[in-house]
């Protein structure tokens, strides 16, 4: 229920609005009376200014002549208008105007929460959305520039940090550890002599040699090793998939000697005789399987 324009203090109620309508139009006359009394001061001091010209005495009057003075005085005199009743009558508006009036005062009410429509919500009079109704701005996957919010936190209930706290700590190697470099004040260099030059020279192609020769037997060493391990490998592979058949085959065999049907053992002799077929006296005519029945057993 809207009970809101019900309430006696409230801005838009009937009497509320009747009383500034009133205050409005009584405001209105007395500017309209200002107006009309410095209209007619305009006027004469325009006509004294002109007597002035032309030499004639000026016009003074009184202030209380100017309060008495009709305002049909101060009007210059017109002709006989013939439509004047029909011009009073007839009403001539702006459909313009009085449509961007309307939309103000909707707009107005609205906005004060006075018009509203049945079963409209205050956010649809208004045009707005609160704030659960607007998604919020995510920033964009990839933006550098965006930091992680609450990652202190995320890092402290992570439970990879506990387990890497009760890991030993990685054990550093202890050549590393004992050399140290050090910094050493660099020499001069001395120009060597030829025959120095060409046994330094002849020194630097044999090590050279030697250690592309080793490169190669190095990698030849690596490529035999990786071979050997793939061929093992396999051999691995194939043994252990020969004894997972047989033992499926095992598990097989005895699983059908476990559920076969046990039969009695029976002679050669017996074996070889045919078992003698029983003689059939049909008791029913009408009988579909008198070889089944037990009544035709003799």
């Amino acid at each position: 229920m809207n009970i809101l324009p019900k309430k006696r203090w409230h801005v838009r109620t009937k009497e509320n609005i009747a009383r500034v309508r009133r205050d409005q139009a009584a405001a209105a006359a007395e500017e309209k009376i200002r107006q009309d009394k410095l209209e007619f001061a305009e006027s004469e001091a325009r006509i004294n200014f002109l007597r002035r010209q032309s030499g004639l005495p000026e016009k003074v009057s009184s202030a209380k002549e100017t309060q008495d003075v009709p305002e049909s005085s101060t009007e210059p005199t017109k002709g006989v208008d013939l439509f004047a009743d029909y011009k009073s009558h007839v009403k001539t508006t702006n459909k313009d105007l009085e449509k961007e009036q309307k939309e103000e005062q909707e707009k107005y009410e609205k906005q004060i929460g006075y018009l509203t429509y049945l079963g409209q919500d205050t956010n649809e009079a208004l045009k707005v959305r609160s704030w659960y109704e607007v998604a919020p701005k995510r920033p964009e996957v990839g933006d550098p520039t965006v930091t992680e919010a609450h990652l202190k936190q995320k890092l402290a209930h992570d439970p990879l940090t506990l387990i890497n706290a009760l890991l030993p700590p990685e054990k550093k190697d202890a050549k590393s550890a004992t050399k140290r470099k050090r910094e050493r004040t660099p020499t001069p260099p001395s120009e060597p002599l030829p025959s120095q030059k060409s046994k330094k020279h002849k020194k630097d192609k044999k090590h050279s040699k030697h250690k592309k020769h080793k490169g190669l037997k190095s990698k030849k060493e690596a490529k035999e090793s990786l071979l050997t391990a793939e061929r093992q490998k396999r051999e691995k592979l194939e043994r252990l998939r020969k004894e997972r058949l047989r033992r499926e085959t095992a598990e097989r065999q005895r699983s059908e000697a476990l559920f076969a049907p046990k039969e009695p053992a029976v002679a050669d002799s017996a074996a070889s005789t045919p078992a003698p077929t029983p003689r059939i006296v049909q008791k029913y005519n009408s009988q579909f399987n008198p070889e089944f029945a037990k009544q035709n057993m003799v």
